[in-house]
């Protein structure tokens, strides 16, 4: 019984060595994943990004003289970006303040890779009500660009080479007419009473209103396996270390009482020797 549980427990650490999955952003990397706004944030108004045609106009056009909401996406992510963009146009559509009178949505392209068609395909498969498409623009800039604007934020993210992603924050960024920051919201959270109030305080210039907890990262799915890598591996870590913490205790519990029987079977070593009859 001690041999099968010692076979199973080998099995099981040279199994889990064998079959993890290579990390290509570690943990203390993903540490520094979140949104930690600066003081008096707010969106560079010159930098240039790309609308949907293709043109080149400065940021301050999006802005649009009223208040926006701002979201930093990978356009091909297999993951969270898709639903968080769903998530919050349907809070706006769902708020009762009208879009494109009472606010717009900007969504900006983390990876500057992704193509115009790519944000075409996202927009359409995403904003489910045909009010909000229409308050809607889905932009693009390269990589220094992007860069910028995301640290004007505080959006840190970190781009994973290896498998070509981004580990990024969650976040919807409410900004005022005059580009400040307002507020950051959870992007996969966030409902249509908190982002309308988050709009209204926007529109009456109000900036660092409140910031929400935004350490829910978009990383680690796996097309192939159709899994969310990242938190499943660490769930199915953590129960194997369990596992092999009770399959130790118990080979131990086993090995102790086993050699407690030997020892009770054993014969007395000092016991006096067996008297034997004799005959005359």
């Amino acid at each position: 019984m001690i041999r099968l549980l010692a076979i199973v427990l080998a099995v099981i650490l040279v199994g889990g060595t064998a079959t993890a999955p290579a990390r290509a952003v570690t943990p203390l990397q993903l540490g520094n994943v979140d949104v930690a706004p600066p003081s008096e944030a707010g969106l560079p108004a010159s930098l240039v990004l790309y609308g949907e045609n293709g043109a080149p106009r400065p940021l301050r056009f999006w802005l649009d003289d009223k208040p926006t909401v701002w979201l930093l996406a990978d356009y091909t992510c297999a993951t969270l970006c898709g639903p968080m963009i769903s998530i919050v146009s349907d809070a706006l559509a769902s708020s009762g303040l009208h879009p494109s009178v009472d606010f717009r949505l900007v969504v900006v392209g983390l990876d500057p890779k992704d193509t115009a068609a790519d944000a075409a395909t996202m927009k359409r498969a995403r904003i489910g009500s045909d009010a909000v498409l229409s308050a809607t623009d889905f932009v693009r800039g390269d990589a220094a660009t992007i860069g910028t604007l995301a640290r004007a934020l505080g959006f840190r993210s970190i781009y994973d080479a290896e498998h070509d992603q981004y580990a990024h924050p969650a976040a919807a960024f409410v900004i005022t007419p005059s580009g400040g920051l307002a507020s950051a919201l959870s992007g996969l959270a966030v409902d249509p009473t908190t982002i309308r109030l988050a709009l209204i305080a926007a529109g009456e210039g109000k900036t660092g209103g409140w910031t929400d907890h935004l350490r829910l990262l978009c990383y680690g799915y796996d097309p192939a396996s159709g899994t969310y890598t990242l938190a499943i591996g660490r769930l199915l870590a953590a129960a194997a270390a369990v596992t092999v913490a009770v399959l130790v205790l118990l080979i131990g519990i086993l090995f102790r009482h086993e050699r407690l029987a030997r020892g009770m079977r054993a014969p007395n070593s000092f016991a006096p020797p067996s008297r034997t009859s004799t005959t005359n």
